[in-house]
């Protein structure tokens, strides 16, 4: 129990939680204390499509992201 145990400056830790849904718990405040909160949101697929898509050379990119995307909601359903 009395060991020191190093830590490196480029490590991140992350606790992801939703408490809003059925079964899920608060994080206990001891916890809590220990780690900032961070928000989070739904990224923005469209936008992430067109870019790889530019970036791979594609002149159309704006179109055929749109058709992939629509691809992959539709797979996800």
């Amino acid at each position: 129990m009395d060991t020191t145990i190093q830590v490196q400056k480029d490590v991140g830790l992350f606790i992801t939680m939703n408490p809003g849904y059925a079964g899920r718990s608060e994080l206990p405040d001891n916890l809590k204390a220990l780690f900032r909160p961070v928000a989070m949101m739904v990224p923005d697929f469209n936008t992430i499509a067109k870019i790889i898509l530019m970036s791979e050379g594609f002149k159309q990119n704006d179109a055929l992201a749109k058709k992939v995307v629509t691809i992959y909601e539709l797979m996800k359903k």
